[in-house]
């Protein structure tokens, strides 16, 4: 039945990938991940069955060199896969149909992608354009948690100081330095965070939408005309200020390259 909801073009890559879920969530074994060979024995079962290999001494699961190592259990892959393809939310898989949090099942969605965009070039096109258009309403929040934090930070004029708490202080600069009058001081208010340091504070807000876009760092980096590493700093450091921040669905959500 779930065929019927995918074009036919694309059925030998849904069977194809359907395998691998199965696979995976079997914890069937054919071959070493890492040397290919089939000679290997089982070492132990719990939490997932955990291999070694005979020929390169090499220990491995089912999930091994695959976005799903780690992601236990298994099965809820297959469930998040088919619910995607009806345009279920994720709100809905994980309170519905896993009872667990919407980070753990965006999480494994994530990991479906960069599995389908590594093997299933045409199948990842066309499943990451069924995606849902609009944001869950908890994701809908935190980014605007997040972009009014932004916007309190570059345009905060007058601050505590961090030393000697006077409100007496004035901007240095167009970033978020200032100097307090009553005891002298400098201070910055992101010095302890990670965006500490970061450029370009002015493209901060525009990056946080395309990060929530879901565009990759390719994107980011021709859109704002910023190079490779700093997209890639950039990103690491707003989820990291996200959680901080007390956003970690939207961390969970932008964390994909």
């Amino acid at each position: 039945m779930i065929y019927e909801l995918v074009p036919t073009e694309l059925h030998d890559e849904f069977r194809a990938f359907h395998h691998d879920l199965e696979n995976i969530t079997l914890q069937h074994i054919e071959g070493c991940p890492f040397c290919g060979e089939n000679s290997f024995y089982l070492i132990r079962s719990k939490p997932t069955n955990t291999y070694r290999c005979k020929a390169c001494n090499k220990y491995f699961t089912a999930a091994t060199n695959t976005p799903f190592n780690r992601l236990t259990p298994f099965n809820w892959l297959e469930i998040i896969f088919v619910h995607r393809i009806k345009n279920k939310s994720y709100q809905f898989i994980a309170e519905k149909k896993l009872g667990t949090s919407l980070e753990k099942v965006m999480r494994r969605d994530h990991a479906i992608i960069d599995f389908l965009q590594q093997h299933y070039s045409s199948l990842h096109k066309w499943y990451t354009n069924q995606k849902q258009a609009t944001l869950t309403p908890t994701l809908s929040e935190q980014h605007k948690i997040i972009n009014t934090k932004i916007m309190t930070l570059l345009n905060e004029q007058t601050p505590v100081c961090i030393y000697c708490a006077s409100t007496n202080t004035t901007k240095v600069g167009t970033r978020t330095c200032y100097r307090c009058k009553h005891c002298r001081r400098s201070f910055n208010l992101l010095s302890d965070t990670p965006l500490n340091r970061l450029p370009r504070p002015e493209l901060w807000r525009e990056f946080i939408d395309l990060l929530v876009a879901g565009k990759n760092n390719i994107q980011i980096q021709k859109k704002l005309h910023l190079n490779s590493n700093t997209v890639s700093r950039w990103r690491s450091a707003w989820c990291e200020m996200m959680k901080r921040w007390d956003c970690e669905a939207l961390a969970t959500w932008c964390s994909r390259h």
